[in-house]
């Protein structure tokens, strides 16, 4: 769990002073646009009615800006100056929940406060059904679809985009279906080992689902900087994006289920066919390519700012999925060592078997 928070915690800065680099004047609130391609950060932030201006041209998006810096309740003091109407004014606004209507209403903001109650519904359940484990994949993985549905159905912004409809769907069928199959599988395993330790405690069940949101926030940046663009993107993008999705969905869930299935008629023995013929954790490889997918659908409509925080999610991915299979953040590799490791067949599996992705020329060369 150190190595998640090694993982997690400096992505998490990243993300922190990325945003604020865009545009550190927050209190301006846009006060410094940009017309290239993509809006400017600060639009993350801005009311929803200014979001909705961007589209229709930089003139009027200009207007919208400076009637929202002419009004009282926005009217913030710069520079040092020292007016007391400024003061009293923003007080007001900030007493009076503009400033906080103006940040919920943001779309990357409302996207990942959905994330947060569903993962904080199961950490109640958690708390109050202490060592259940049924709900930990349900919520944790289906936050995703039901964040996904929101921005889509109730929220309804962008949602006449096709590159905004086809990222969303993308999105609940993914999490839908592997939230459906963990659900399954945990009503029937009842238990997973791995995780006794950490949810046998109140702090260890915290934590568990502060790391299950900040995993939701960072794994979704692709999708939710993606909805909160107004922008089409382009076509290449979203169709080589659609297909890496499609592969990554097609693996993952290939791969889990043959090892569902290799496990109720071989349970004593380690998975080696199909897809983990040619790769130790190929559901941890499509994974990744679904997220790579769907990052590539929605950083053409993102500004240069934005491109490298988008990406963060199928590189962390990467290193995550990475630490898993070696064992340095949970201890799978060394249950799965105490269960196998007497078994010859194992320990060559284990050397000559690629970690994730499979050996393409060895591949072929067969």
């Amino acid at each position: 769990m150190r190595m998640l928070w090694k993982i997690l915690l400096p992505a998490a800065g990243v993300i922190s002073s990325s945003l604020s680099a865009v545009d550190a004047d927050a209190t301006a609130f846009g006060a410094s646009l940009h017309n290239h391609r993509g809006a400017p950060a600060s639009f993350l932030f801005l009311p929803k009615s200014t979001n909705q201006t961007y589209r229709s041209g930089f003139k009027r998006q200009q207007h919208q800006i400076i009637t929202l810096k002419n009004n009282p309740s926005w009217n913030i003091p710069r520079g040092g100056q020292q007016s007391p109407r400024s003061l009293r004014t923003y007080s007001t606004a900030l007493f009076d929940g503009s400033i906080l209507s103006a940040a919920t209403s943001s779309p990357f903001l409302q996207y990942n406060i959905v994330i947060f109650l569903v993962n904080l519904l199961g950490m109640m359940i958690s708390l109050v059904f202490p060592g259940m484990q049924y709900h930990l994949d349900l919520l944790g993985t289906g936050s995703f679809a039901v964040a996904s549905s929101f921005m889509l159905l109730v929220n309804g912004l962008n949602s006449s985009l096709l590159r905004v409809q086809i990222s969303s769907l993308a999105v609940i069928i993914w999490s839908t279906k592997l939230a459906a199959f963990l659900f399954y599988r945990a009503l029937k395993v009842k238990e997973d080992a791995r995780l006794e330790s950490t949810l046998s405690t109140k702090s260890g069940v915290v934590f568990f689902w502060l790391i299950s949101f900040f995993w939701g926030a960072i794994s979704a940046l692709p999708h939710s900087l993606g909805v909160a663009s107004s922008l089409e993107g382009d076509n290449i993008g979203l169709y080589s994006g659609t297909i890496i999705y499609t592969v990554g969905l097609l693996m993952e869930s290939i791969a889990d289920y043959q090892k569902w299935s290799w496990k109720q008629s071989n349970p004593s023995k380690f998975c080696s066919g199909g897809l983990w013929g040619i790769s130790q954790h190929p559901n941890f490889a499509g994974n990744i390519l679904i997220w790579t997918g769907i990052a590539i659908m929605n950083v053409p409509s993102l500004s240069w700012q934005l491109v490298p925080i988008a990406c963060l999610s199928p590189l962390i991915l990467w290193n995550f999925f990475v630490g898993q299979a070696q064992g340095s953040i949970t201890s799978g590799v060394e249950l799965a060592t105490k269960k196998y490791g007497g078994d010859p067949e194992y320990s060559d599996y284990i050397e000559n078997v690629p970690l994730l992705f499979p050996d393409l020329k060895r591949l072929f060369a067969k």
